[in-house]
């Protein structure tokens, strides 16, 4: 909780700054949309001052053009009036509608007064050439030379110049407005330009302490990862340690129970078949009836006997201490192997040195564990028993011709009788394989132990 309250308070700023941006936005758009607004009334404007020059311009051409025929007499002044009055009247109504348009309604009252005065100004100027046709041309400069006309376009000239002022004033205030949207819209982006750079930093910031923390997060991962893997090895080898202490134990005290067997057992057997062979000589009756009786008796002493060297035998074998190892395998290989009837070829080495105690009793444990998985699985006829050795390593391989094994299999399962034999070799330093010939063809078992560590004289 205390983290992820940490995490809120380090990305608030960050949240905060994005609110912040969007909110100038929204205002730099309302900014932008002021503009437009601001430059189309820029725009509005300078068109209607446009028209209303053109409009004045138009009145003081029709006014030159009628003085300059009236002084002249020369008709090509009067083609340039005719077309600049016509003109008015519809330059005039696109002026009303322009400002209508605009909904500038507060101008209407300026723009029906120039109509009026528009019509007195045309009425004068037509009316002096109306003279002109209808008289001579004295009358008609004699209206000309009047005030009339010069009061009227004295008034036209001052409410053109009311409408001129009016639309300067639009046009500045609506300049002043566009400038002053433009100064906040330069703030705004200024504003955001370095409140980004900020965010930017912050999140650069946050961004390389992020990565530091998880830097640290992975050496601190690596390094539990590191003490659970020694832990793990350590833990391991201590199993290993253990397990090989357990076989070593129990091959002591399977040596003791089989010399306490012998000792004790094989005393009490021997001594009991004596006295029963002397009381049979002494209290014999010469029945048949008893002698079956005495025959029983021995012959269940002699099975007892028996029972008890096979037992004696399989705890410990007393060829592997009295004789050596070569021995203990020639009698292991006629007591399983050519009593299940199978046939054996066998090859060792001459002279083979002498091997420490507990590395001659787990070669043997293993060849015989070896045996017995071929005896009991393989379905084989024959099999090869081959020792041999040099001056590093001495190698034991057990091949048969049975049916085979499937290896993937084998590999994935937990065969405990494989992995006390594996673990057996590996405790001495050695190797073991186990590979299958193929399917049909047999088997073959192969471990090799190094002399350095089996040797009598090298413990």
């Amino acid at each position: 909780m205390r983290t992820f309250a940490a995490d809120r308070l380090v990305y608030a700023p960050m949240l905060l700054g994005i609110a912040l941006i969007g909110a100038m936005f929204l205002v730099a758009e309302s900014g932008h949309s002021r503009l437009r607004d601001a430059t189309a009334v820029v725009a509005g404007s300078q068109q209607r001052q446009a028209q209303l020059s053109r409009y004045l311009q138009l009145l003081l051409d029709g006014e030159s053009a009628q003085r300059s025929f009236l002084l002249t007499e020369d008709t090509r002044y009067l083609s340039e009036f005719d077309p600049a009055i016509r003109r008015l009247d519809p330059l005039l109504d696109e002026i009303v509608s322009d400002y209508r348009s605009a909904g500038l309604e507060a101008e209407a009252a300026h723009l029906d007064r120039l109509r009026k005065l528009t019509g007195i100004k045309v009425g004068d100027l037509l009316g002096s050439l109306r003279l002109y046709g209808e008289r001579d041309r004295n009358a008609a400069l004699a209206l000309v030379n009047t005030d009339i006309g010069q009061r009227t376009m004295a008034d036209l000239r001052g409410l053109l110049q009311q409408l001129y002022d009016i639309e300067g004033e639009r046009l500045r205030t609506a300049a002043a407005a566009w400038r002053a949207d433009l100064r906040m819209s330069r703030l705004l982006l200024t504003a955001a330009t370095t409140l980004s750079l900020v965010l930017v930093l912050l999140a650069g910031f946050q961004f390389a302490r992020d990565v530091r923390r998880r830097e640290r997060q992975n050496l601190e991962l690596d390094e539990r990862n590191r003490e659970l893997d020694r832990l793990v090895r350590q833990r391991t080898q201590m199993l290993f340690n253990l397990s090989s202490r357990l076989q070593q134990v129990a091959e002591r005290e399977k040596a003791a129970l089989a010399r306490e067997l012998h000792d004790e057992l094989g005393g009490l057997l021997v001594a009991t078949k004596i006295d029963v062979s002397w009381l049979r000589r002494r209290c014999d009756d010469a029945s048949a009836d008893a002698a079956l009786r005495w025959e029983r008796v021995l012959r269940c002493l002699d099975e007892g006997l028996q029972l008890k060297r096979r037992v004696i035998e399989n705890l410990r074998p007393t060829l592997l201490d009295n004789v050596g190892l070569v021995a203990a395998l020639q009698w292991l290989v006629d007591e399983s192997v050519r009593r299940a009837g199978l046939e054996c070829r066998e090859s060792y080495p001459e002279p083979l040195p002498e091997l420490a105690p507990d590395a001659r009793i787990a070669v043997f444990r293993v060849v015989q564990e070896g045996l017995l998985n071929v005896i009991k699985h393989a379905a084989a006829r024959s099999i090869d028993v081959v020792v041999t050795s040099n001056d590093a390593e001495l190698t034991v391989v057990i091949r048969d011709d049975g049916v085979g094994f499937d290896e993937e299999r084998a590999a994935a399962s937990q065969a405990h009788g494989l992995i006390g034999m594996r673990h057996r070799i590996e405790a001495l330093g050695g190797r073991l394989e186990v590979r299958s010939l193929g399917a049909g063809v047999g088997t073959e078992f192969a471990f090799t132990l190094p002399w350095a560590r089996i040797r009598r004289d090298a413990v």
